[in-house]
């Protein structure tokens, strides 16, 4: 009798075995059906100056989420939101009419000497005591504002953060202005004004724009008005203090506490005339329903949107993020053609391209924070952010395409991890670089795109990354410098990820 149950208990783990084997061939054989042409013919669309940058809020992104949500019906994915395929949030939209600042007797130019863009308020005057907040930093270790009342108050701070800080210490956006803004405004100031080196002001100015669109899905129509200094403008300003950047820098490399500066003879003004307008922003969401454990949700992400486009230039964005959105395109696809094959997921699969990354990880935050699915059981977030070209690493190894860089994997499941080695050894044999996965990287990759908000909820995460180029937000960032054999082989291993995760017996531990 005992014999007959071990020959019976080996004949249906045989069984099992063999079934697990032809799902994952089944994978395999879509995997297949992502190629070069196609994710070729969806970014000739997507990168194309007619999306005008694709800018959160604006026509071009609009177009790109109506785009991507006619693939998804054509493919016979279901809308994810309710019958919808969208997630909107508000936005505000201000646009600059004309624009001054004065300090003293000096008038300072709008791009010439100081500029804003991105998710802040451009408030139609600005008036209050001024004060120096040193880097803005706000952290663990090394805590600028511990001391300082900023009520009501114009801050003024310095980009970049001090050398003797160890990165690992700075953990967040700090090296921006996301987290120094947020902290100043949870303070209660009134405004910042960043003084920035000149390699930075010159770079950020040549996209910055006279309009400004904020985040207000949760109320908030405010937002945060941050100023951009040019060195020259920052020195003056600090000279009404009698100190200058550089001896601020040197006196804050060994004391965070920063010493209180006198204004005395700043006079500053500051008017602006603003128009305003209410815009909405879109995530796009194409559901697929599981079968026996349909009630789990593998979430597939990248962003739609790019930094839009000034009176001279439209910055297409084709890897930034045209190569992510593509290749959800091409995943869809390939999940879309297993239903039509009788091979529907175990799990179900919600694709969702996100908007506002650009802006500060807008469409991802709103979702995890206004999920359609429960974030229980949300099982992962794999997310696909610049895959279509080869860094300076890599751009002159004779194998420059066979490669991608994985990034939080093992930061919440170590069986993620694992996985996603035997998925690639199996199947695509990619070199997996993780060297922007570990925790001291100064690039802080992990926080900075939208898998980020669903690693902060606890549901583990995989961020395929292959580097940033010459191109990174500039005009130049154009489809014809795709590679799009990488492309495909990159996506490929997704799929097949996603796949595997989707088909498991067991959820992700």
């Amino acid at each position: 009798m005992i014999k007959y149950f071990l020959s019976l208990s080996l004949l249906l783990l045989g069984t099992s075995l063999i079934a697990q084997e032809a799902v994952q061939d089944q994978g395999l054989e879509l995997s297949k059906t992502i190629t070069p042409a196609d994710l070729e013919a969806h970014l000739t669309f997507l990168a194309d100056d007619l999306l005008e940058g694709r800018e959160t809020g604006l026509r071009g992104q609009h177009l790109a989420a109506l785009y991507l949500a006619t693939q998804f019906q054509k493919m016979g994915l279901e809308p994810g939101n309710k019958g919808s395929y969208y997630l909107d949030y508000q936005l505000m939209k201000s646009d600059v009419k004309a624009i001054e600042m004065r300090m003293g007797k000096k008038d300072y130019q709008y791009k010439k000497d100081f500029f804003t863009f991105g998710g802040h308020g451009v408030p139609e005057s600005l008036k209050g005591e001024v004060v120096f907040a040193g880097y803005g930093i706000s952290k663990e270790g090394y805590d600028n504002l511990a001391e300082m009342d900023v009520t009501d108050k114009i801050v003024v701070l310095m980009a970049g953060s001090p050398k003797s800080q160890a990165p690992k210490r700075l953990r967040g956006q700090i090296y921006g202005w996301i987290a120094r803004a947020r902290a100043l405004k949870e303070k209660g100031a009134k405004a910042a004004l960043m003084i920035l080196p000149q390699q930075g002001f010159d770079r950020l100015n040549a996209y910055a724009k006279p309009s400004s669109i904020v985040n207000i899905s949760d109320g908030d129509e405010k937002g945060f008005p941050l100023f951009y200094l040019s060195p020259e403008m920052g020195d003056a300003l600090l000279f009404t203090a009698k100190t200058t950047v550089a001896a601020q820098k040197t006196a804050l490399e060994q004391d965070a506490a920063v010493k209180p500066l006198i204004f005395k003879k700043l006079k500053f003004a500051y008017k602006a005339s603003v128009n305003r307008e209410k815009l909405t922003a879109s995530n796009v969401l194409g559901f697929i329903e599981g079968t026996d454990k349909k009630e789990e949700i593998v979430i597939i992400t990248a962003h739609m949107d790019h930094i839009g486009k000034n009176d001279k230039e439209v910055f297409n964005g084709a890897d930034d993020d045209g190569s992510g959105t593509a290749a959800l395109l091409e995943i869809a696809e390939a999940f879309s053609k297993a239903i039509a094959a009788g091979q529907r997921p175990r799990r179900s699969i919600l694709i969702m391209p996100v908007s506002g990354e650009e802006k500060g990880l807008w469409g991802s935050a709103y979702y995890t924070d206004h999920p359609v699915f429960p974030l229980e059981n949300t099982v992962v977030d794999l997310n696909i952010d610049m895959i279509g070209r080869s860094d300076d690493k890599y751009a002159q190894t004779a194998d420059s395409s066979n490669y991608v860089y994985l990034i939080g994997a093992d930061r919440i499941s170590q069986e993620l991890h694992d996985l996603s080695e035997a998925t690639n050894s199996k199947y695509t044999q990619l070199t997996l670089d993780y060297t922007y996965n570990a925790e001291d990287d100064p690039n802080n990759y992990y926080e900075r795109s939208d898998h980020y908000h669903f690693a902060e909820k606890g549901i583990p995460i995989i961020f395929y990354f292959s580097g940033t180029h010459k191109d990174y937000h500039r005009a130049t960032d154009t489809i014809e410098k795709i590679n799009f054999e990488k492309m495909a082989k990159v996506t490929q291993l997704v799929f097949l990820t996603a796949w595997e995760i989707a088909n498991r017996e067991e959820r992700l531990k």
